[in-house]
């Protein structure tokens, strides 16, 4: 016996060698369905099934005669018996069901468990066919859910394949539709997402005589408006912005909401150096131009953190520019507000503010006045408030700020923010109270991983015939930071690539990194920077003059942010850069002073060390050490003490 194919997942059938098997009677084919599916079961069992109005001598008999049939059919090893009461499917017979494929197949099948087959007067099998039918249902569903959640699926070809099969199995299923249209937006194909919206609602109009939830429709809605600002989105390889579908969805999800009269959270844009916070936010402003509401856009310095009301001078010319152009209106008391922003001085005692005319007014009245100002412009439009680098705003600005968005926060004022926060720990208070009164949330910019610099690669270099460019490469080059990223990929779109060669602009990452670390760490890598190859703790307290426990605290955080590497070499812990480049950066910007005073430092204490064991080690480091810090006739003499060794 070979070559058995059953369909059960539709109109079942049997097939050998491309025969149909014809069985003489519909109980006989349904034991033998039961069978496929539960592989073993026992004779009580299949006569309370198929026989359950019968006497039991009766359906021994019965069953008797049905399982001869069956094996007159299919071969009289198809089914074995253990014992006098059980029974099994001989699984070493070649008979594959569709009931038992992978779930990748099976899941898209639409046929239903044993369709159009009825056995009379078995109530039993009915509900046995019908339990598997939910299964199968469930068994689809649970698939295309878990599919649905990778990320890397939507970008997929059979995206549209699965929310179609779930759609055919549960066409008013509403978390089917809101899946189904959140997976469209994220590859931006918001057509099919209207159209499943569209299906639906027809759905639940024509079968159930509903309308679709508010939830669904705001979807919709978000969707229509994504579908018209998308258009906004030019991608041009000299703006250095790609990717970050995911997160520009996301924050234009929330600005329609604010539109809408939604609830709504504004949005800080938190992430590290270089990594393209900025260049986001002005995407997000670039996009909702020209949409009918009033954008006012700060920037906030580093040189200027300390400038009382600074970092609201620019939103104030914004609103002057508006004034002047009639594109806003404002009443007296509004407008004389706005040279006192532009203006104005904050006094020593922080209380009073002195005005151009050499006025002096209290500081909380004037902050009163702003607060009435927003609130009169907040009558009139919708707000969103830009707001670049938020971790260098001034103290009077934040609280400022503070009080307007607990005021008017999210219903008339919206706003987007980045911020560094490893760089100012002095906005946590702000965005604390602002987190917990539910008007922010977080929105983590993280650098690009290994799968997406190749995207953004293949993007930016489509243009390009060269062959070999190592997508990797340039991946551990750049650690991803979209920067840098950029940077070098215009640089190999103008000057070619070649395999192993230096990237010129790494310099930026490296720089961009050496920046978040705090002087002592700093210092540590200046001292590593010298030795030549590695060095230990020892090594390291002959130039940083910390005590030891100090040093292993410090190089504990250069270890953990990657900086450095700690092995064991015989016995003695060292430290070395993990990448050349970070050493040859870091060395290279050490003043030519402190290189000589440093490399003559540790090549005298090298040399006290002659007597010791380790000196044969020690003696061509000490003779480099000396070269390089000027003291040539030194590093002679013991160079011709290493030739006779």
């Amino acid at each position: 016996m070979s070559g058995y194919q059953v369909t059960l997942l539709g109109i079942p059938s049997v097939f050998n060698k491309g025969e149909v098997v014809h069985f003489p009677y519909r109980k006989a084919e349904g034991i033998f369905y039961y069978l496929c599916v539960e592989k073993k079961t026992n004779r009580d069992e299949l006569i309370s099934v198929f026989w359950g109005s019968c006497d039991e001598a009766t359906g021994r008999k019965n069953l008797r005669q049905a399982i001869f049939q069956i094996r007159r059919c299919m071969g009289k090893d198809v089914i074995l018996q253990h014992g006098k009461n059980d029974l099994k499917l001989n699984l070493k017979s070649e008979i594959r069901t569709d009931w038992d494929v992978s779930d990748v197949e099976f899941s898209f099948y639409k046929e239903r468990f044993l369709d159009f087959f009825y056995v009379k007067n078995c109530q039993d099998f009915e509900e046995w066919v019908e339990n598997k039918r939910q299964i199968q249902i469930s068994r689809n569903l649970e698939y295309i859910k878990t599919q649905l959640k990778d990320p890397s699926v939507c970008r997929a070809s059979k995206l549209r394949r699965l929310i179609d099969t779930w759609k055919y199995w549960k066409p008013w299923d509403e978390d089917m539709v809101l899946t189904g249209m959140r997976c469209y937006a994220q590859v931006e194909q918001y057509d099919l997402g209207i159209q499943l919206y569209h299906d639906y609602a027809k759905c639940l109009r024509t079968c159930l005589d509903e309308k679709p939830s508010h939830a669904v429709e705001l979807l919709f809605r978000t969707l229509f408006h994504r579908k018209k600002v998308s258009l906004r989105r030019k991608k041009n390889h000299n703006d250095h912005f790609f990717g970050r579908l995911k997160e520009l969805q996301y924050i234009d999800e929330q600005i329609f909401w604010f539109l809408s009269n939604e609830p709504s959270k504004s949005i800080i844009i938190e992430g590290e150096v270089g990594v393209g916070k900025s260049a986001l936010m002005k995407q997000i402003f670039e996009m909702n131009r020209d949409m009918g509401v009033l954008e006012l856009v700060s920037h906030c310095y580093s040189a200027e953190s300390k400038v009382p009301l600074r970092a609201w001078r620019d939103c104030f010319n914004q609103l002057e520019d508006l004034l002047n152009t009639r594109k806003i209106s404002l009443t007296e008391s509004s407008t004389k507000v706005i040279p006192l922003v532009q203006m104005g001085v904050v006094s020593e005692n922080t209380e009073t503010v002195c005005g151009g005319n050499e006025e002096h007014f209290s500081y909380i009245e004037l902050e009163n006045e702003i607060l009435n100002l927003m609130k009169e412009l907040a009558g009139q439009w919708k707000i969103i408030l830009y707001i670049d680098s938020l971790h260098w705003m001034d103290t009077f600005s934040r609280r400022l700020l503070q009080r307007i968005m607990i005021e008017l926060g999210n219903r008339q004022i919206f706003m987007v923010a980045t911020c560094r926060i490893s760089e100012a720990q002095d906005i946590r208070g702000l965005l604390v109270a602002l987190n917990e009164r539910h008007i922010t949330t977080t929105l983590p910019l993280l650098c690009f991983t290994d799968k997406e610099t190749e995207e953004i690669m293949k993007d930016v270099l489509r243009d390009r015939r060269d062959v070999g460019i190592n997508a990797h490469e340039i991946f551990l080059r750049t650690d991803g930071n979209p920067l840098v990223l950029m940077d070098t990929l215009n640089m190999i779109r103008q000057e070619g690539w070649k395999e192993g060669s230096p990237l010129p602009r790494i310099n930026m990452l490296i720089q961009l990194q050496l920046e978040k670390l705090t002087k002592k760490q700093r210092k540590v890598l200046d001292a590593l920077s010298i030795h030549l190859k590695h060095a230990d703790l020892e090594d390291l307290e002959l130039l940083v003059e910390m005590d030891r426990m100090e040093l292993i605290e410090v190089l504990e955080r250069l270890v953990l942010n990657r900086f450095v590497t700690e092995q064991i070499l015989r016995d003695n812990i060292i430290y070395k850069f993990r990448h050349q480049f970070y050493k040859d950066y870091v060395y290279q910007h050490l003043s030519m002073g402190k290189r000589r005073l440093w490399h003559h430092a540790v090549a005298e204490f090298y040399e006290k060390q002659k007597d010791g064991e380790r000196w044969q080690v020690l003696l061509p480091f000490t003779v480099r050490h000396y070269e390089y810090g000027g003291d040539v006739e030194r590093a002679n003499v013991l160079r011709n003490c290493q030739n006779d060794i």
